[in-house]
């Protein structure tokens, strides 16, 4: 199985686009990665059962997916090896500015910036990679 991003269609109206899933060339199957499955039930459950047409973005949502994303589109035909890397260093990364911004947030006393920054550090903390992609390989 392959990491790709896909658009996730929900209602015939909405497009969430970059979701993280694996994709089975053999059997034509895809599955939503482990990590984004909750963001992405939430995403679709704030959207309603009959939303109006529109295009979402699903790193907006999901910090994991926004990194995806970025490592995807910077280097597109890197290994399997070089992309756990990659994830490993970029995921550091933004734990640390976030980390950052949290401080800040804390400093100034902005509940909702420091609720919003506690949950996109939620959403990197427990990410290891072999346990999401050691059997999809």
């Amino acid at each position: 199985m392959e990491l790709e991003l896909r658009t996730v269609v929900y209602a015939k109206k909405v497009e969430i686009r970059n979701v993280p899933v694996f994709a089975c060339t053999d059997c034509i199957s895809y599955e939503v990665l482990q990590p984004v499955k909750p963001d992405l039930k939430e995403c679709i459950s704030k959207l309603g059962e009959e939303p109006n047409k529109q295009d979402v973005l699903f790193g907006e949502q999901n910090e994991l997916a926004d990194l995806f994303h970025e490592q995807l589109l910077a280097r597109p035909n890197a290994t399997d090896q070089e992309m756990q890397d990659q994830m490993q260093h970029a995921v550091k990364e933004r734990i640390n500015l976030l980390l950052d911004i949290l401080g800040y947030a804390q400093k100034s006393g902005d509940a909702e910036w420091i609720e919003t920054t506690q949950r996109r550090l939620g959403q990197l903390s427990g990410f290891v990679w072999q346990a999401h992609f050691s059997n999809a390989v």
